[in-house]
């Protein structure tokens, strides 16, 4: 079990204030991560970076997850997540110590430790990744650009557009999927090659829509409590 776990919180979330420590169905919203994460049983290291005190609390609340104090230079508006994840990787020794590296949102409450666990086995020594997708509700093929004038671009995206061509039927379009911030597990040393999840060959673990919840705004926690008080999903 040499994979390595890595769950970034920072404190100043600016579109939803304090998400990551709200409640949700009376835990606080990273609480569902961590207990999924370290559940999976498939980490000897779980990491909770987090700048914050409060959230840095709560992980101390579950047994096996190590607490890291965030840097403040790794902990500002302008750094990107995978930012973290590649000083993380590249620290001395860990490329001979972890076999893969994995990232898992705290927006992404109800990926569950067997959500974790079934992707897991999808990673092959052939891959760079695995990550997590949903189905997207709408079709992208009907989608366009609208600039500053307000002028419309159908053909932003496709060329020609079905717009132009009048071929809307959704039916016939192919199946997008959207990342879903559920979870991404690397091995370790294409990960520290290719400074990120993407650039090679990647498996796609496919989840429900909701089970796929992103929380970004406070709508979005009102509907993951309404799912949960309704048994819409299962945790």
């Amino acid at each position: 079990m040499r994979n390595i776990a890595i769950i970034p919180a920072r404190g100043g979330s600016k579109r939803l204030p304090n998400k990551n420590i709200l409640p949700l169905a009376e835990k606080p919203l990273i609480h569902y991560t961590l207990e999924a994460v370290v559940n999976s049983a498939l980490f000897e290291t779980v990491i909770l970076s987090s700048d914050d005190d409060k959230i840095l609390d709560i992980g101390r609340e579950i047994e096996g997850v190590t607490l890291e104090k965030r840097e403040v230079t790794l902990a500002g508006d302008n750094i990107k997540v995978i930012d973290l994840v590649k000083s993380i990787a590249a620290r001395k020794g860990y490329i001979n110590q972890f076999e893969t590296i994995g990232l898992f949102l705290p927006t992404c409450p109800f990926r569950t430790a067997k959500h974790i666990q079934e992707a897991y086995q999808l990673l092959s020594e052939d891959d760079l990744s695995v990550v997590s997708v949903t189905e997207m509700s709408d079709p992208v093929q009907l989608t366009l650009t609208i600039d500053e004038s307000k002028l419309a671009n159908p053909e932003a995206l496709l060329n020609p557009s079905p717009l132009i061509t009048g071929e809307t039927r959704s039916q016939d379009f192919q199946t997008f999927y959207r990342v879903n911030g559920g979870l991404y597990i690397a091995w370790l040393k294409k990960f520290i090659e290719k400074d990120n999840f993407f650039q090679g060959k990647i498996k796609a673990y496919n989840m429900d829509k909701l089970h796929s919840v992103d929380i970004d705004y406070k709508l979005d926690l009102e509907w993951a409590e309404y799912l949960l008080k309704n048994n819409h999903v299962k945790i």
